[in-house]
């Protein structure tokens, strides 16, 4: 008889393992520390034996940990988005995530560092480059457009979503606050105006092409 994972006490005690690791060293990555696989077990409280079976390597440990970031709330409020002008819908998302990346500063720079360094060790390795990012801010992009896609051209589409990317997460963050010395709060209102602008224009331009039509 196969046994379900659901129903397997020792595939659950597992998971379980796992992501009290995983939890740890995002705890640990919240502080401004980079733990190694030695510090998380600490942490989480199982040997160091049990963690390295699950993670051999720092970088295996700080890449999943850096994929389970504190974005629960925003996965809520993108799902509950079920009308509205495209324009609004953006801005929520945008005000909501960029709010949460300055509160979880610390621990999204270390996720970054994170990214960058699997991408040099496979590299290194002579590998294909990990698959590292969840590619989470495509999808939340295109769920806040949706209301705008039958009017906007596919290539418009696209190149607005790609464009929008860029106002939002640690990257535009980083690029306001260390190179063009902004603080906070003039930072994220920086990055609005980026969007607001970008979005009134890709549907300004939509419209006067159909216009010509």
């Amino acid at each position: 008889m196969t046994v379900s994972p659901d129903s397997d006490p020792r595939a659950n005690q597992k998971q379980r393992t796992r992501t009290a690791i995983v939890d740890a060293a995002i705890a640990l990555l919240a502080t401004g520390c980079r733990p190694t696989v030695s510090e998380a077990a600490t942490a989480a409280k199982v040997s160091r034996a049990t963690a390295y079976r699950y993670f051999p390597t720092q970088d295996s440990l700080l890449v999943e940990a850096a994929a389970h970031g504190p974005v629960e709330p925003i996965e809520t409020l993108v799902a509950a988005q079920t009308g509205g002008d495209a324009r609004a819908r953006f801005a929520e998302l945008q005000a909501a995530f960029n709010a949460l990346v300055g509160e979880e500063e610390a621990a999204m720079r270390m996720a970054l560092r994170s990214y960058l360094d699997a991408w040099f060790a496979a590299r290194e390795r002579g590998t294909l480059t990990p698959d590292v990012r969840q590619g989470r801010r495509m999808r939340w992009i295109a769920a806040t457009l949706a209301p705008a896609r039958g009017t906007l051209a596919p290539d418009t589409a696209q190149r607005l979503s790609a464009a929008l990317a860029l106002t939002l997460g640690i990257e535009p963050l980083l690029v306001m606050k260390d190179i063009c010395r902004l603080d906070d709060a003039a930072a994220r209102d920086t990055l609005q105006w980026m969007a607001k602008t970008l979005l009134e224009a890709a549907l300004t331009e939509q419209s006067g092409t159909r216009n010509d039509d």
